[in-house]
């Protein structure tokens, strides 16, 4: 597991201690999803992009994409990180021997900038380029009682690749906005590998019989590129078929989470909506790594406590394909100067279900 401070020294951690969350018990237990993980149950293609948010702002989180399989061919490809997940996992004792096991695989980048995007040169006074090209595996572990579930996640990736301009400003180019020309002066300009491990307790407190509510909470802690700790709450009310577990914006930080697709037998139309408050004790896209870092903020110029909320829509387009719309908000990650501000952005997700 990895962890790094601003000078760049690594520290071991032990295991991620999560709290369970003593609450009322829920109403009725809202899927029925079992019998064996097929060798792919699914994918989803999600782009994220402050212009989703309907601001004329073109800064902090800018945007991102993520492409996600699901089933237990995410597991066994050529490259899966699932084995080494599944022993960290047994190490920090969250291998449940009795519980179903559904598995996913996400490739994605992530992409941070400054407000003036227009000038090569490095902007001290405002949060630095950033940029995280990766690829995960996730595993969601359900118990026999369908009340709680285990979610486990690994990243790997490079922080600093150019790649991230050149996406950029294509995109740029597409919707007539200037190009970002300070992507020199990124967070581990020219590449540095990077991981993160996550886990998340995922708790269902209320499901009615008829599927149109539920809510749950989730206590959820990582180390690496973000070392935190958070707490959230989400709930969705419609018509769904899907199963409570699967459902995973609370799990979100920036790009959503590498969460398994699962077929679902009845079209889905809900709103949904939360909360997570978030103790952060490091950020590697503000606060640099091993490298050098022309412009980056030390762990007393940073928020040690972040708040996001969030509200979308699910619908069904088709059969077995699903869109939905999210906009996000995120509090300030800066104490003080022109980085510190408040971040909103859109997410659309594609998802189809085999």
């Amino acid at each position: 597991m990895w962890s790094f401070n601003r000078n760049g020294a690594s520290r071991s951690w032990g295991k991620v201690l999560l709290a369970a969350l003593a609450l009322s018990p829920s109403l009725s237990q809202a899927s029925d999803v079992g019998g064996r993980e097929p060798e792919l149950s699914g994918a989803r293609v999600q782009i994220d992009n402050d212009l989703f948010a309907a601001r004329n702002s073109d800064r902090d989180y800018t945007g991102g994409f993520g492409i996600t399989i699901s089933g237990s061919k995410a597991a066994t490809n050529a490259l899966s990180l699932d084995p080494l997940l599944k022993r960290i996992d047994g190490w920090v004792g969250a291998d449940a021997g009795d519980a179903s096991v559904w598995h996913a695989q996400q490739l994605g980048m992530l992409a941070f900038t400054p407000t003036d995007i227009s000038t090569p040169l490095a902007q001290q006074d405002d949060r630095p380029y950033a940029s995280l090209a990766f690829i995960a595996n996730g595993r969601v572990q359900v118990e026999p009682n369908d009340r709680v579930a285990w979610t486990s996640t690994l990243t790997v990736g490079m922080l600093g690749l150019s790649v991230s301009r050149d996406i950029q400003n294509a995109v740029h180019r597409v919707v007539g906005s200037p190009n970002a020309r300070g992507y020199d002066h990124q967070i581990s300009a020219g590449g540095e590998p990077t991981a993160r491990y996550t886990l998340a307790r995922q708790y269902l407190w209320i499901a009615n019989p008829s599927s149109t509510l539920d809510v749950k909470t989730t206590v959820q802690g990582s180390v690496g590129y973000l070392t935190e700790s958070s707490v959230g709450i989400s709930a969705r009310v419609g018509r769904f078929a899907s199963p409570w577990w699967s459902f995973t914006p609370e799990q979100s930080d920036y790009l959503g989470a590498a969460t398994p697709v699962v077929s679902v037998s009845a079209p889905e139309l809900y709103v949904f909506t939360g909360m997570r408050l978030t103790a952060r004790a490091y950020n590697a896209f503000l606060q640099g790594q091993f490298r050098d870092s022309d412009v980056r903020y030390s762990s007393a110029e940073l928020n040690p406590i972040i708040a996001a909320a969030w509200v979308g829509v699910a619908t069904q387009l088709a059969g077995r394909t699903q869109v939905s719309y999210t906009l996000n908000y995120q509090s300030s990650e800066v104490r003080h100067g022109p980085a510190s501000r408040e971040a909103w952005w859109g997410a659309l997700q594609l998802t189809h279900s085999f």
